[in-house]
C-alpha cells in the first residue's frame, strides 16, 4: 500500500514529554497533507523517570520509522527537540525515505552558562537531576557523544532552529551542526525572544509556522525562509 499523504514524526527530549511539543503536533495536524505521529521515548512515561539506556531511545526510534515505512509511507519528516534532535539526526542518516530533518535546539552539546548565565543552567540540570536517575542522565551523556557521528551521515534537506535565549545548549552548536551535516540543502535560523523549550513558549506560533513552511516547502518557503524569526 502507497500513503500519499506525508507521515511527520516529532521526537520530544530528554525529561521532556507529548505536551513539549504539543501546539506542533495539533498544528501540523489541521493540514491534510500530514498525518503526525509522537510517542512518548523510553524511561520517560511516569513523573519520576525510570531508566532507559542509549541502546532503548535508538531501537525506539527505528521501530517508529520502520512501522511508519511498513504502513506505506515513502515520504517522512522528522523534527526533533533537544535530544530528539540527537534521536532524529541518527535515523534520518538511516532511512532513506526520511526526505526533510527540523532540529530545535539540538542538543549535541549542553552545559550553556553563557547563555544562562550560569545559575540557570544549573539549575535546569539540577531539577533534571531530581526528576531521573543518575544512570539515565548517564546515558544520555553517552548519546550526546555518540552523536558526533550521525551528522555526516544525513543527506536530507535540513532545517536548523536555535533559539537565541536558550538555557541549555551553546548558540554555537547550531553552527557545528551546519557545517557536519552532510547535504547541501541546509537553512539555520534564530529565533528571538525563545527558551530551550520553544514549542511551548510564548514564540509556539511562529516557529510553527515555520516549520510548516519548510515542510510543505515551494514558493511559500523559498518566499519566507529567514536567518531570524
Amino acid at each position: 500500500m502507497i500513503v500519499f499523504r506525508k507521515a511527520v514524526l516529532i521526537i520530544h527530549g530528554f525529561t521532556g514529554k507529548l505536551y513539549d511539543n504539543e501546539y506542533l503536533m495539533n498544528y501540523l495536524e489541521l493540514d491534510p497533507k500530514f498525518d503526525v505521529y509522537a510517542r512518548t521515548l523510553p524511561g520517560h512515561y511516569k513523573e519520576r523517570f525510570s531508566n532507559a539506556n542509549v541502546a532503548d531511545w535508538k531501537e525506539f526510534v527505528d521501530k517508529q520509522v520502520e512501522d511508519l515505512i511498513r504502513n506505506g509511507y515513502h515520504t517522512i519528516y522528522v523534527v526533533g527537540h533537544s535530544m530528539g534532535g540527537i534521536l532524529g539526526t541518527y535515523v534520518a542518516g538511516k532511512y532513506k525515505e526520511i526526505k526533510k530533518l527540523v532540529l530545535i535546539n539540538a542538543a549535541f552539546d549542553y552545559g550553556n552558562t553563557k547563555k544562562g548565565k550560569g545559575e540557570s543552567f544549573f539549575a535546569k540540570i539540577l531539577e533534571k537531576l531530581q526528576k531521573t536517575s543518575p544512570f539515565i542522565f548517564y546515558e544520555f551523556t553517552k548519546l550526546v557523544k555518540e552523536s558526533k557521528n550521525f551528522l555526516s551521515k544525513v543527506k536530507c534537506d535540513t532545517l536548523i532552529l536555535r533559539s537565541l535565549n536558550d538555557e541549555v545548549v551553546p548558540y554555537d552548536v547550531g553552527d557545528t551542526i551546519y557545517e557536519k551535516i552532510n547535504t547541501n540543502n541546509k537553512w539555520i535560523t534564530d529565533i528571538k525572544d525563545a527558551p530551550h523549550t520553544v514549542l511551548s513558549s510564548e514564540r509556539k506560533e511562529i516557529v510553527s509556522g515555520y516549520i510548516k513552511d519548510f515542510l510543505k516547502g515551494g514558493l511559500r518557503w523559498k518566499k519566507n525562509k529567514k536567518k531570524e524569526i
